[in-house]
């Protein structure tokens, strides 16, 4: 499908319009933010280890070219290496115990099963507040632990928009986005496990896709592979179109990227970090990993394109990847192959070539604060990585310090708040619960 702009209705962009002008009015600080726009890709669980020998082979131009130009390093995870707690300290450049994420999910009172966690448990600002009540316009896609979407200074596609609301009749587009009403505008993107052809799957396999048909060993595999292709996809085709339509300050995508085909196809790519594998498990499923990669490299690439002179781009992952640990003779899958390192890339204005040093998923709000001349909050955890910034930017913007962004005592959430019920968290629990994240 050709990406094109969103036709979005008069009704929305007014309220776009309305939004902003509200939102940008409030908490102003005296000093205005340098102009300039800020792109971050979130790629969940690119490593190093996977990527050097990709690199080496001329197999990732874009992480090639990015790595030549800017400034890069193995980022430093979080003790808790659950996904929505790192992306969500990435976002506001704390730890768990401060920003009130502490899971995939979350006991509820009264409820057999854990309810996946939502942004209202969120208890801090994150980057999109601050920028969106300083004047810039923020546009977020896909970003983790986002659903209920939030009123921002511009738009939030949330991370829900990939599950079936069109199942759940009264509750279609229910706050799955901000504005609500961009939702069936860019319903047009979404695509579903069942719409990944075999011609596209078979850019990923090595085997031919007959051996997962219906009945096979392979089957629940193969709809495994075409659930996370559906998943990137869809993110890939709204952050396109929005992109286009409605160009933001500062723009944030998410992709499940090579998460998921890791957890599921690691030891197909690496024989001698599991069990046995079958022959012809070995036969389809061995490049899955690598082409992963380099399908997430064509997916940067193309983003890159929205990059202009005035544009700093920043490509970081949540954590790496190994293969399962082998503990007492079992083998333990889920969260246990999740490494505490992965990959960041700096690239673009202001910024400049060489290998950072010792940063960490909590640096990432700190430098965009500094990339646009504003103050990094003291209650802050992490750094600005002040070794990635061009000298001659931070004379004339030293790096300083506030207080706190946050809105006096009032947070977001509070210590004890719940995550919210939604009709698809069925959906979401299977999703977890396939990838040993939950039980």
């Amino acid at each position: 499908m050709r990406i094109t702009r969103v036709a979005l209705s008069i009704a929305v962009l007014a309220s776009l319009a309305a939004i902003g002008l509200s939102l940008s009015s409030c908490s102003q600080e005296e000093m205005e933010p340098i102009k300039r726009r800020v792109m971050i890709i979130g790629v969940d669980g690119l490593e190093w280890d996977v990527m050097g020998p990709l690199l080496d082979a001329g197999r990732l131009p874009t992480f090639s070219r990015l790595l030549d130009e800017g400034a890069w390093g193995e980022i430093r995870s979080l003790d808790i290496l659950e996904s929505p707690v790192i992306w969500t300290s990435i976002a506001t450049g704390k730890l768990s115990e401060k920003h009130g994420i502490t899971g995939f999910a979350k006991s509820r009172r009264g409820a057999t099963d854990p309810t996946p966690i939502t942004s209202n448990v969120r208890r801090v600002e994150a980057i999109w507040n601050i920028l969106g009540e300083r004047g810039l316009s923020v546009g977020i896609v896909g970003w983790l632990a986002t659903w209920p979407a939030e009123p921002v200074n511009g738009y939030m596609v949330s991370s829900y928009f990939n599950y079936g609301w069109g199942d759940s009749p009264g509750e279609k587009n229910r706050r799955i986005t901000f504005p609500e009403g961009i939702a069936d505008d860019l319903a047009e993107y979404r695509i579903g496990p069942d719409d990944v052809g075999d011609e596209q799957l078979l850019e990923f396999l090595a085997g031919d896709t007959r051996l997962g048909e219906q009945g096979s060993l392979l089957e629940g595999r193969i709809k495994a592979l075409r659930g996370a292709i559906a998943t990137d996809e869809t993110t890939r085709r709204v952050a396109h179109s929005l992109a286009l339509s409605f160009p933001t300050d500062l723009f944030a995508v998410y992709f499940r990227g090579v998460d998921g085909p890791s957890h599921k196809f690691w030891t197909d790519a690496f024989p001698e970090t599991g069990p046995p594998l079958t022959a012809e498990e070995e036969q389809v499923f061995g490049q899955v990993v690598v082409r992963y990669y380099e399908y997430m490299d064509r997916v940067v690439g193309e983003f890159l394109e929205y990059a202009d002179e005035n544009t700093t781009v920043v490509v970081t992952s949540d954590h790496g990847h190994s293969g399962p640990k082998l503990r007492g003779g079992t083998y333990q899958w889920g969260i246990a192959m999740h490494d505490p390192s992965g990959v960041v890339v700096l690239w673009g204005r202001d910024i400049v070539p060489g290998q950072l040093s010792d940063p960490s998923v909590l640096d990432i709000t700190p430098t965009i604060l500094a990339l646009y001349g504003l103050p990094v909050a003291d209650d802050m955890d992490g750094r600005v990585l002040a070794e990635a910034i061009d000298p001659a930017f931070l004379r004339a913007h030293p790096i300083m310090s506030t207080a706190t962004y946050e809105p006096g005592e009032a947070t977001p959430g509070s210590q004890d708040q719940e995550p919210v019920e939604s009709p698809v968290d069925d959906e979401v629990r299977e999703r977890l619960r396939s990838l040993g994240y939950i039980e």
